[in-house]
Formats: structure tokens, sequence, C-alpha cells
């Protein structure tokens, strides 16, 4: 029930400022980074957590809830008259309100009605703390409807109970205990609740020595099945009231300490630390597979043709810069046009433009998160995906523009204006040779003065030694580039092949930035749960 009034309404604020702040860190920690990625009802439950904490805490810090819970025929009626030394619960008898619980706070009453209400009990027998019941001052019974009743209502009401106290006495009956333990599930929950938790097996006085020794020892290992093994256990009897004091010190104790209403936070919160930690698989799990995703981007450019390209566009020029410079001294206008014309046709055929495949590359984004996203809560893995999706297209142009500055055309080697230095000397030689020829020709057309033309060996004149034989060296020279051209040409290829595998290989980069960022948040969180959880002594022993 909400508090009235503007102190009221400060109360829990002051309240999670406080005492809850140390206990509930955890918590927010988990809550901050987990909003989007652990499943919605798991933070809704630490959202639930963090609100009842804030309540508890605004109401009574001078009481101790004291759950009494148990399944038909316990004897957990007969055990809370006992403690408290007068007949406060009817046992055996069908209450008048059934999906209703009995509270018997003890001593002075001065604040308790509040936390009543929030509680939600409305049968109330206060109970002086004098005789049986003088060490139990501040200590608030509640003794809960059946947990195995048939009624759904007392279902309830036990479950809300058990989830709001700050102490859990629990009693069970030495011919059902086991089926009590193993069964209705309540223990199962309970395994970070040792500390905040009394077992008290009942009717020991039907048991004889040996057999009430069997069954503790029995009852205590089934409860340390169920990471319990810290749990307080207890044999009593109401009839005899053996074991009875025992029971009353134990809560007489935490109610002198206090301690029980942040212990049963700081329980709740291990609880649901432990349950993230379990959904949540191992930090160095969460990470890209970058040797997928390079993979699938290499497969997704086209290498092929860029490498291809590369070759041509090196035969090209160096086909060019080693050819007869015969040709190109047909005329300027000629050789601008041919030159024109060779540069369109590379830029349109035989230079390719780099591609990327973005469907391929969105595939290879979303299988390379695929192994952290498979081990993932579905709202962290569908949050990966959905970035892997969003990334593909940024990601293709990324490497798209990287290879569009990769040199497909070759730098002009030295060996090339070598070669056709060579050839543009020997055809020059030839063309001396050959108007040599020509001029003596004319001159014997026209009766002139003969030009001379001296011997180089016998027959052989210079005219016709530097005409062939510029001509030769020409076509000899131009025969031994292409082999050479060929092996640059192939080197060339190779050389780009490798720089299209490096560029493609890259898995960083602004594109990548937000996903790789998110990997870093689900390695933050789960070594947030992994840390808290290592840090509570019931997940330790449990695990």
């Amino acid at each position: 029930m909400a508090l009235t009034g503007r102190s009221e309404e400060a109360a829990p604020a002051a309240a999670e400022q406080g005492p809850a702040a140390g206990v509930l860190e955890p918590l927010a920690a988990l809550e901050a980074l987990g909003a989007g990625r652990l499943p919605p009802e798991l933070l809704a439950e630490m959202a639930a957590l963090r609100e009842r904490a804030r309540q508890r805490l605004a109401h009574s810090r001078d009481h101790v809830v004291v759950a009494v819970a148990g399944g038909t025929g316990s004897g957990k009626s007969a055990l809370v008259n006992a403690l408290l030394g007068q007949a406060v619960s009817r046992p055996g008898v069908r209450r008048p309100t059934t999906d209703h619980a009995q509270a018997a706070p003890v001593g002075d009453a001065a604040g308790v009605d509040p936390l009543l209400d929030w509680l939600q009990v409305y049968e109330r027998h206060p109970v002086p703390a004098e005789g049986a019941a003088a060490g139990l001052q501040g200590a608030l019974l509640l003794d809960l409807p059946d947990v195995d009743s048939v009624v759904r209502a007392h279902w309830d009401t036990a479950e809300r109970l058990i989830e709001r106290c700050d102490l859990l006495l629990w009693v069970v009956d030495p011919v059902k205990y086991a089926h009590a333990v193993a069964h209705e599930g309540y223990f199962t929950r309970l395994a970070h609740h040792a500390d905040v938790l009394l077992v008290a097996l009942n009717h020991a006085d039907r048991l004889g020595e040996d057999d009430r020794q069997v069954c503790l020892a029995h009852l205590r290992e089934l409860l340390a099945e169920h990471g319990l093994g810290q749990a307080r256990c207890l044999l009593t009897s109401a009839a005899t009231g053996e074991g009875v004091a025992e029971v009353s010190r134990q809560i007489a104790a935490e109610v002198r300490e206090r301690r029980a209403p942040l212990a049963r936070i700081r329980a709740d919160v291990a609880a649901l630390v432990a349950r993230s930690a379990a959904q949540l698989p191992p930090p160095k799990a969460l990470a890209l597979d970058v040797d997928a995703l390079a993979g699938i981007q290499r497969r997704a450019v086209n290498e092929a043709e860029l490498r291809g390209g590369a070759g041509r566009a090196y035969r090209r020029g160096a086909e060019w810069a080693t050819g007869s410079p015969l040709r190109r001294l047909l005329g300027p206008a000629l050789a601008r046009l041919r030159r024109r014309k060779a540069d369109e046709g590379a830029g349109q055929a035989e230079v390719p433009r780099p591609a990327v495949a973005e469907p391929q590359v969105r595939q290879g984004l979303l299988g390379a998160v695929a192994p952290a996203a498979d081990r993932l809560p579905e709202p962290a893995a569908e949050r990966l995906r959905r970035l892997a999706a969003s990334a593909a297209a940024p990601l293709a142009e990324d490497l798209r523009q990287r290879l569009a500055g990769l040199a497909i055309e070759p730098a002009p080697r030295l060996w090339w204006d070598g070669v056709g230095t060579l050839r543009a000397a020997v055809e020059m030689a030839a063309g001396l040779g050959l108007g040599w020829l020509l001029g003596r020709g004319v001159a014997d057309w026209l009766t002139l003065p003969p030009v001379p033309a001296p011997a180089l060996i016998g027959e052989v004149t210079w005219p016709l030694a530097l005409l062939v034989g510029g001509g030769l060296g020409s076509a000899a020279l131009g025969a031994a580039a292409r082999p050479l051209i060929a092996l640059g040409a192939r080197r060339h290829s190779r050389a780009l092949q490798r720089a299209v595998y490096r560029e493609a290989g890259a898995t960083g980069g602004e594109p990548l930035a937000e996903l790789h960022q998110e990997l870093s948040r689900c390695r933050e969180l789960s070594e947030q749960a992994r840390r808290a959880a290592a840090s509570d002594p019931a997940h330790s022993s449990s695990g």
C-alpha cells in the first residue's frame, strides 16, 4: 500500500539511495547494460525487485517479516503458536478468508500497520513481547496458506508473501519432506537465499532417535542439491516443544541485528544476477568472426576482373612505350587520335571499375555475428543481427571506395623508356640509311655527281647496313621486350591481387564501428553479470 504525503513520497527514494543503494548496485549496472539485450521479462523482474526493495525499506525497519510456509499437515500453524506461546493461528481449521494469511506482530505495533497494508495481510493478531515471545520483539510472523492447497488463491497469496518476506521459516513434515523439497519448486528458486531461510523438520516427536538423524541428514542433502547447503536446518516438535526455543533464538537474533530485510534483498538480487549470467555466454565468445567476414568480402569483390584488367593495362602501356617510334612519326594528329582511342577503350573496357556484391557482404556480416548471436538472449541477438544487416551497405561502399584507390593502371617503368629510346635510335639509323640510298638514287637519276657510299664489308655499303641493321634491330628489340612485358603484366596483376586481398580482408573502420561497440557492450554485460554472480557465495557453492 502506497504511503501518502510529501515526506512519505520521498521515503522510497531515500531508501534506495540509503541502505539499499549498495545492495541494488549490481542490479542497476545489469539493468543499464542489459536494456534491449536481456529478455524483457528478466528486466521487468529487476525493475519490480528495485521497486519492491524501495517500498519494503520505506516501511518499518524496526520489524522483521518472518513468513512461515509449508504444505498441508506440516504443522506450521502449531509451530507458530508454540513460538508465540499462545493460539493465534487455528491448525486444521478452514480460515474465514481462505486467500489471506494471518499476521502476528510481536511487541510494539507502532508503524507495523503500513507494513502489513503493503504486504496485504489483513488478519492481524498482535502479541505482547512476553513469555515465550519475550525475545521476539519486532518480529512479524506470517502464517501463510498451505503451499500445496487445492485453492489457487492460496498459492498466489503464499507466493506473493514468500517473495516479500525478510526471513522464511519453511516447515516440512517427516513423511513428505522429500516430496516438498524435490517437487514443490520453491527451493529451486531459493538457491541464493540460504542466509534468510530456516527449515524446520517438524513432528520430530513422531520419529525414533535413529530415524530423526537419518531424516535430518537426508533433508540437508536434498537442500544442498538445490544450492541451499548453508541453510539452517532444525528438528522441531510443536507438540513437545523440541527445537522451538532454538527457532525462536534464531529469529530473535535476526530481529536484533535488523539485517534480514537487506539480506533478503541481497539474495533476490543474487538470484536475478545468477539468472542473467546463465543466459550470457563467456565474454570471449562475444566477438566478430573476422576470418569468415574477410572471406565473404573477398568473394564479394570482382577480383578476377580487376586482376585481368590490371594485366591488360600493363601490357597496353608497355607495348605503347616500347613500340616502334616510326608509327608515332606518322603524324601528331594520328598519334593523338590513336592515344585517345586507346585511353577511351582502356577506361570503358580494359580498366574495369571495382564492384562489391552488397548481398554477399550482408550475408558475410550476418555469418560473422552468428557465433555470438546464437549464444545471446534473443533481444541481444536480434540487436546484433539488425546492426550487421544495416552495416552491409556502408561497408560495401567503403570497400568499393578503397578499391577504387588501387593502381590498376601501372606507373611507367624505366626499362620501357630504355627500350623505346633504343628502338628510336636504331630506327633513326635505318632512316638515315634509307635517306642515304634515296639520295644516291636521285643523284644518279639527275646525272649529278655520285653520292659516295663507302663499303662496310665487301659489297655491303654503309647506307644498306644502316637501313637493314636499323630495321632488324628495332624488330629484335620489340621481340625481346614481349616476354618481359608478359612477365611484368603477371607481376602487376599479382600485386593488384594482393592489394585487393588486403583491402577486402579489412574488418574494421567506421562502417563496423557500431557493430564492434555493441559486441563490446555485450562483453561488458557478460563480465558484469559473471563478476556479480561470482561474488555471491551461494552461486559459487552451487556452481
